[in-house]
């Protein structure tokens, strides 16, 4: 289960994982927290979160996995006591496995929210006079935080490295499904020029960055791609090994 802030946050975050994940042929479910209606400087709220509900479906339908997203607006996301409770429902009743999630130190305050929520939610999950109604969990599934370049109030710890260079081009691909954030958000907010033809090529030229960055920071071995996690306290025990992933 990957917790994101905005659609397209679970697959700039965990895309490598996520794909991993269904190649080995476990179910998936992003779920949203809010609708992404901000994030575009043409398109009105009302319009992007329709577009962008359409190209999150978009990149599920890729993975074959589950999709939900909240109806809280973009930039309005508080860690709210209402909130938890309900994300305690949601993950109680898909009963993930594992859960991937933002770092509680981020830039975006609904980053942030969405990490909260996640940590206040961990224990209680187990808890049975916390939201009645829904069973809790016998055995709480292990958090990994994503990978982030930020350092307040702490920089990321490297806790575990996924090599993603046999899936890298499939990320790219469900990145380009987000057509509005990829090649029009995100080329306004950092001032690129994205070309009008050979988009994808470029996109993958872009992306790769990323993922060199963390093999290079933090492989211990020689990895062209990879993503860095590192595991929340407050969830359960983690072990890799268990996960079942291709190598």
């Amino acid at each position: 289960m990957v917790i994101g802030a905005h659609p397209d946050d679970a697959e700039f975050n965990a895309g490598g994982l996520m794909q991993k994940w269904v190649n080995a042929g476990h179910q998936l479910m992003i779920l949203c927290l809010t609708d992404g209606s901000a994030g575009h400087h043409q398109h009105s709220p009302q319009s992007l979160r329709t577009i962008r509900r359409r190209e999150a479906s978009a990149a599920a339908n890729l993975l074959n996995a589950k999709l939900n997203i909240w109806d809280i607006a973009d930039g309005t996301l508080e860690a709210t006591l209402e909130l938890r409770h309900e994300l305690i429902t949601q993950i109680r009743q898909y009963a993930p496995d594992l859960i991937v999630t933002h770092r509680p130190a981020d830039y975006h305050p609904d980053h942030r929210a969405t990490a909260q929520l996640v940590q206040d939610a961990s224990y209680l999950l187990q808890v049975p006079s916390i939201v009645p109604k829904h069973a809790p969990l016998k055995t709480l599934p292990p958090v990994l935080l994503a990978w982030d370049r930020f350092t307040y109030p702490r920089p990321f710890k490297c806790d575990w490295v996924l090599d993603i260079s046999d899936v890298v081009e499939q990320v790219v691909g469900l990145l380009a499904c987000h057509t509005s954030q990829v090649y029009e958000w995100l080329a306004h907010t950092q001032k690129i020029e994205v070309p009008k033809h050979n988009r994808s090529q470029w996109l993958s030229q872009w992306y790769r960055q990323r993922p060199a960055r963390i093999a290079r920071d933090f492989a211990a071995h020689h990895i062209d791609y990879a993503e860095a996690y590192e595991v929340s306290e407050y969830g359960g025990k983690f072990d890799a090994a268990q996960l079942a992933l291709p190598d």
